[in-house]
């Protein structure tokens, strides 16, 4: 009854689910050991390690502004393109330098693709989908997100070294040549609205938006935990590293599994506001629990119960943004909300660095206790009066 098999998509949207796929593969054999990567073959601290990702995070803000204007002037097809390239020169840049200032810049240049790249395609997904499948096509975006993630942590069970940036490049260039000759060049069936800059200005009117925008901020600071407290935690306590990547295919295979379940049972039929609260503390508990972990089984239990937050968290977050945009600049929405994440994400990196900094991933439980509080504080950010229009604006849609 949930299965893939009785989804009704165009076929546009297959190429994109597909496109996903194959740029979760590239990005998820360095993602799970890319911390383990700067500290044990650059030499890097805690700190630096924050810095480089966070770096990334925060030039997803610069992509992210760029993907609008790209992609309303020169069509969807080419601002993916575009971002892949740029992906694909910072991942070999990253596997070529050994100093803290050039891994910065190819993170940062890393980030500007992966800020053109990812609110492209979900614009895309909007202007394609039908209203009725939009939720499920961002479910499925999920889906095929894991699934490409589950291929790439069995890769890291083989291969956890430095090659994986050239790998990782390679599979960038790939994705380009199949993006070019498969992917739609316009918005669904029609040419993509013209954006002039001052059109910008009316999003950040939009008070509903922004409100929602600010929330996510700290919605993406939780969220970015997992992929840099997981990999340290596991360094410090397993004896073998490579056997972290298989966490993320034991997580995908979940996803890949339940998320359509829960697009069903939950998500179609609950509020915004309830599936992001009960996403944020699963997401929130998750990382929490990863300053108690003392096994490879600990660690996959603290991911498992992260990625059912996110199952609720994502495609909400997605799709809440859909409902609230401007159609005819739907582009530009998806990339503010792309920025709030970067912004998010740079936050809660650089912030994690300095914490285990100084107090270490496994010598106190301070972060861990604090990591607890955020998520009960940011939780209870959605239900603020500010953004009580979300449940109007869907009932609206509805």
């Amino acid at each position: 009854m949930y299965g893939i098999p009785h989804l009704k998509f165009k076929k546009d949207i297959w190429f994109l689910l597909a496109s996903i796929l194959i740029i979760h593969i590239a990005a998820y054999i360095i993602v799970p050991i890319f911390p383990i990567l700067l500290r044990g073959q650059k030499g890097l601290n805690p700190t630096q390690i924050g810095l480089v990702i966070g770096a990334g995070s925060l030039f997803i803000q610069l992509g992210s502004i760029v993907a609008g204007f790209i992609s309303s002037r020169l069509g969807n097809k080419l601002a993916m393109v575009i971002g892949n390239a740029c992906q694909a020169i910072a991942l070999f840049g990253l596997g070529s330098v050994h100093t803290l200032y050039p891994l910065i810049l190819f993170s940062s240049l890393n980030g500007i693709g992966t800020g053109i790249y990812v609110p492209t395609v979900k614009s895309a997904i909007s202007y394609i989908a039908s209203e009725e499948n939009r939720t499920t096509a961002f479910s499925m975006r999920g889906v095929a997100a894991h699934a490409g993630t589950s291929v790439a942590g069995i890769f890291v069970l083989l291969s956890a070294v430095n090659r994986n940036f050239y790998i990782a490049s390679g599979i960038y260039i790939v994705l380009m040549i199949i993006s070019w000759i498969y992917l739609p060049t316009n918005c669904g069936e029609e040419p993509c609205p013209p954006l002039p800059f001052n059109r910008y200005i009316e999003i950040f009117k939009n008070r509903t938006f922004m409100n929602f925008t600010f929330v996510s901020i700290f919605l993406w600071a939780l969220h970015t935990q997992l992929n840099f407290l997981l990999p340290l935690r596991g360094e410090a306590i397993l004896d073998n590293t490579n056997i972290i990547g298989t966490i993320w295919t034991i997580t995908s295979v979940t996803v890949i599994l339940i998320q359509p379940f829960i697009s069903q049972m939950f998500l179609n039929k609950i509020s915004p506001k309830l599936s992001i609260c009960i996403g944020s503390i699963l997401v929130g508990s998750g990382v929490t629990l990863i300053g108690w972990a003392n096994s490879f089984y600990f660690l996959v239990l603290c991911a498992i119960i992260f990625i059912l937050g996110e199952m609720f968290m994502m495609p909400t977050l997605d799709s809440v943004t859909s409902l609230i945009a401007d159609p005819k600049m739907i582009g530009a929405y998806f990339g503010v909300a792309n920025l709030a994440s970067g912004i998010g994400a740079a936050f809660g990196t650089f912030a994690s660095g300095r914490l285990i900094d100084l107090y270490g991933i496994t010598e106190s439980v301070l972060p861990w206790v604090m990591y607890g509080i955020a998520t009960v504080v940011i939780s209870g950010l959605i239900f603020l009066p500010a953004i009580k229009t979300l449940d109007q604006n869907n009932e609206g849609a509805k």
